[in-house]
């Protein structure tokens, strides 16, 4: 008899690619949605959910039957604090309150992000699992704040949080947004010379469905990520040579333009519904005097995996 595993942000990108994953490996899959579904799974072994994320009652519903729960669902963006303390650390307390009244329950793996750990001050020394938080956005703090909710789970239930960097892939929408500007041939770089550390989607999704096989990963935080390091512009112009464009103009960003320019996408994004491709919490994390980078060698000695190089991922991507 096939085992249920519960995810939650199945419909997004990763959690797609994630439920596809586990599909082959013989799962059946049961994605959360926070809305009535208006199409059936095509897949007889894909199933959803309706459940709030705010209500524990709510979300033990969901869980009932499933053997494991990958826990995706966040927020990248909000208006203010209060939008990323609802939807990335509320929900997940509420995710661990069903969790611990849930029989059955053996796994939960929990993905959380490199901004819940913070920034690296020093580019020869990335961040490492056992370095202490210093988060310095709120989409951060209320990832890390996650994180100590999952750390409350009952003892029968082995609890793993992964944190990626910048995870990109085929169909990603932000990678898509920034594809557009390189198109144009025109893109301001907001990072300077800060480094940064990237995860392809399959490389992400394969530690993911590998975490419950390999001994040694209960109760443990992984960085999952290429080991390599990228300036900015050289993630553009790699993304650029993959497209076969021309790698885009970009003049660096005042700090005043960046600003000004998350409070027009802000304003905008209040009238029309949208998601902010930028806003203020975004421009924190990017003005900080530092690089956004993390290693992986824990993940990789428990786990022998070999990551897809930033060139050859984007090649694949586009």
């Amino acid at each position: 008899m096939k085992k249920t595993v519960l995810v939650t942000g199945g419909k997004g990108f990763i959690g797609h690619r994630l439920t596809e994953a586990l599909l082959k490996e013989g799962y059946k899959v049961r994605i959360v949605s926070r809305r009535p579904s208006k199409q059936k799974p095509l897949n007889p072994d894909v199933s959803i959910v309706q459940a709030d994320y705010q209500d524990c009652a709510s979300l033990q519903k969901a869980m009932e039957g499933c053997s494991m729960i990958y826990h995706l669902a966040a927020a990248i963006f909000g208006f203010n604090q209060e939008d990323f303390a609802k939807a990335n650390t509320r929900s997940t307390q509420n995710m661990v309150c069903a969790a611990n009244l849930t029989p059955g329950l053996e796994r939960f793996v929990y993905v959380s992000s490199l901004a819940a750990s913070g920034y690296a001050t020093d580019p020869a020394q990335p961040r490492t699992e056992d370095m202490a938080p210093v988060p310095v956005s709120d989409y951060g703090i209320t990832k890390l704040a996650g994180e100590k909710a999952v750390k409350t789970l009952k003892p029968s239930v082995k609890w793993t949080i992964v944190r990626p960097p910048i995870v990109y892939g085929k169909n990603d929408s932000g990678v898509s947004k920034i594809a557009a500007w390189v198109k144009r041939g025109l893109m301001v770089n907001t990072s300077g010379q800060g480094l940064f550390s990237f995860v392809y989607v399959d490389d992400l999704v394969r530690a993911l469905t590998d975490i419950p096989k390999l001994p040694g990963t209960e109760g443990q935080i992984f960085f999952i990520c290429e080991e390599q390091t990228y300036p900015w512009p050289v993630f553009i112009e790699k993304m650029a040579h993959a497209m076969g464009v021309q790698k885009p103009f970009m003049p660096n960003a005042p700090v005043w333009l960046l600003k000004l320019a998350a409070c027009v996408y802000s304003c905008t994004a209040r009238i029309t519904g949208a998601q902010p491709a930028l806003n203020y919490d975004k421009v924190r994390e990017a003005i900080i005097p530092g690089h956004w980078i993390c290693s992986g060698k824990k993940w990789q000695q428990i786990s022998g995996q070999d990551f897809t190089s930033l060139e050859d991922g984007l090649k694949k991507s586009f």
